[in-house]
């Protein structure tokens, strides 16, 4: 598996807009409106739990 560190700052945020994207739409299949504010704040709750 990759690090972080192995990617240009530009390919993570390109990788990132495109999880929240991702996420947003599963969540609107489900039946469920969130924000991007909010997608954003959850996919950085999961970046932490997964650097521990």
């Amino acid at each position: 598996m990759k690090n972080k560190a192995d990617k240009s700052p530009k390919q993570n945020n390109a990788l990132r807009q495109e999880i929240l994207k991702s996420m947003i739409a599963s969540f609107k299949i489900e039946g469920i409106d969130i924000s991007a504010e909010k997608a954003s704040t959850t996919l950085k709750k999961v970046e932490l739990n997964l650097e521990k």
